[in-house]
């Protein structure tokens, strides 16, 4: 049986629409979310309820970030909101600063990801953000590193060299080295990359720019360099990579 054909027909019998929240439910070190395309919150779990100090998920729906969480948190998540919901690329492991319940804050990590519709235009997102455990010490050492990822993203299209990078944002190169590690359990280098190849599949995704182009957009030295290092990471070269997306577009 075709896999999309035993997708609809298992889904087809469920009595509801099955969001995923139910599961999410039961994290409570987890926030989960779906937003239409304007933003506003179609499906919750019950810890970003509590987050927002409500009392039902009732009181968050139709509702967006920048009504429910004070300056500077609302307006952040509404500036990321919108950048993807307009084509921008993805959020994968974003280190940010969340509020809790009784206005204290404490650092996540935050995936955001488009939902597009049957005709491939984006019609919301889905979300989770996941909670950092951190004493008051890790907490400050959780700032200055999303100072170094802020700059990493920022400056993807330049050279980047962690002595460059430690200098501009005043820790040390064993410092950078050692948060990095322990958080997402790789090297700064290898996040550099990380960030490079996922900037690199979101313009081959959604746009149509050469790969000339892209190349140097994502801090590649050349068309060459880009493909050797896309293979190794994604496993074809970029330009199967684009093809096979339009192979599924087209099915």
């Amino acid at each position: 049986m075709d896999p999309s054909e035993l997708q609809k027909q298992f889904f087809d019998q469920l009595s509801s629409p099955c969001h995923g929240e139910e599961v999410f439910d039961e994290v409570p070190d987890t926030v989960y979310f779906i937003k239409d395309q304007a933003g506003r919150y179609i499906s919750v779990n019950d810890t970003l309820v509590r987050r927002c100090r409500l009392s039902s998920k009732h009181e968050l729906i139709g509702k967006t970030a920048l009504e429910v969480f004070p300056s500077p948190f609302g307006r952040e998540f509404t500036r990321q909101d919108l950048a993807l919901l307009a084509g921008g690329a993805e959020i994968r492991e974003q280190l940010e600063l969340h509020l809790y319940p009784g206005g204290k804050s404490g650092w996540c990590l935050t995936w955001k990801k488009a939902l597009r519709g049957s005709d491939g235009g984006i019609v919301g997102l889905s979300g989770i953000s996941r909670d950092l455990s951190s004493s008051p010490d890790s907490s400050d050492e959780l700032h200055q590193l999303s100072t170094v990822l802020d700059h990493i993203r920022d400056h993807l299209s330049e050279p980047l060299s962690i002595e460059d990078i430690a200098s501009d944002t005043g820790l040390s190169v064993f410092q950078i080295g050692q948060r990095i590690k322990r958080l997402f359990g790789i090297s700064p280098y290898q996040y550099i990359i990380r960030c490079r190849i996922d900037s690199a599949r979101h313009l081959l995704a959604n746009s149509e720019r050469p790969l000339s182009e892209i190349a140097l957009a994502c801090g590649f030295s050349d068309q060459s360099a880009f493909t050797r290092q896309f293979k190794r990471s994604v496993g074809i070269p970029p330009g199967s990579y684009r093809g096979q997306l339009g192979d599924a577009g087209k099915g």
